[in-house]
């Protein structure tokens, strides 16, 4: 919770500012969701509905920062984005192999 009112805080002070956390998560369905939205972030989650699948275009940063959607929160286990209100990070994330 710590934490995440510190993410808060910045956000607050910077309004032209947008953070991306990926999440390694652990917690119960539901629980992390109750978690971003007691320490008040929830007014500036990007909303997985509104994220592109598919390879589709993100909204620029300038759009985002005018609906005031500027925290992206990941987490690592699929299916969160109904009970926690997060995106599962690989159906937007790709991984690049080293040769």
């Amino acid at each position: 919770m710590d934490v995440l009112k510190e993410i808060g805080a910045f956000l607050d002070a910077n309004p032209s500012e947008v953070i991306t956390v990926f999440v390694e998560d652990y917690a119960g369905p539901g629980s992390l969701g109750k978690v971003v939205g007691g320490s008040g972030l929830s007014k500036y989650l990007f909303p997985p509905a509104k994220m592109p699948k598919g390879g589709g275009d993100w909204p620029l940063l300038k759009d985002m920062i005018a609906q005031n959607h500027r925290l992206l929160m990941f987490t690592s286990k699929r299916g969160k984005d109904g009970s926690d209100g997060l995106a599962y990070e690989w159906d937007y994330v790709l991984e690049t192999q080293c040769t």
